[in-house]
């Protein structure tokens, strides 16, 4: 069988689970497709550490060297090396959400001054952009992400609903 612009055309059309598969974003525990797209583009709307939020979505969040990093609540954690932060998310409808993280950070989400516990969590070191990810369920009441132990100043955040 013969090979042609037809047979390039068809390889470009891979399913996006057969291409990113090959870079490690395929075996998360949960397709990251959106995240991939959104930490891929290029632009993302840079917010300082401690800022409040219309809403969910997607954004860079600038840290502090974790030593002058706000906390609301004491991190589980502790505080690592590295740098860390906040943001707050305002008005966030109840339901099932996934956190993803550009960096290997700990992450604390919290709502009406208690940790929420993280339903499930999926971590891979070979997804260009992307270390972890988690879900959780979530009230309509204020919620705020506190994380720590980033190696660089920027953390691509994605927050979106998924039920």
């Amino acid at each position: 069988m013969r090979s042609g612009p037809i047979a390039l055309l068809l390889m470009s059309l891979t399913p996006w689970g057969e291409a990113t598969g090959q870079d490690g974003c395929g075996r998360f525990g949960w397709s990251l497709k959106r995240e991939v797209e959104l930490f891929g583009d290029g632009y993302m709307p840079v917010v300082e550490s401690t800022a409040w939020l219309p809403r969910e979505g997607a954004f860079r969040l600038k840290l502090d060297p974790v030593a002058a990093a706000f906390y609301a609540v004491t991190p589980e954690r502790g505080r690592d090396d590295g740098y860390g932060g906040s943001v707050t998310l305002q008005w966030i409808s109840a339901g099932r959400y996934q956190i993803t993280l550009s960096d290997d950070v700990w992450l604390d989400a919290i709502q009406a001054e208690r940790r929420l516990p993280l339903l499930a969590t999926s971590h891979l070191s070979d997804c260009p952009n992307i270390r972890l990810t988690i879900q959780l369920e979530v009230d309509s009441k204020p919620l705020t992400l506190q994380v720590g132990g980033a190696q660089g100043r920027l953390l691509d955040i994605s927050i979106l609903r998924i039920r």
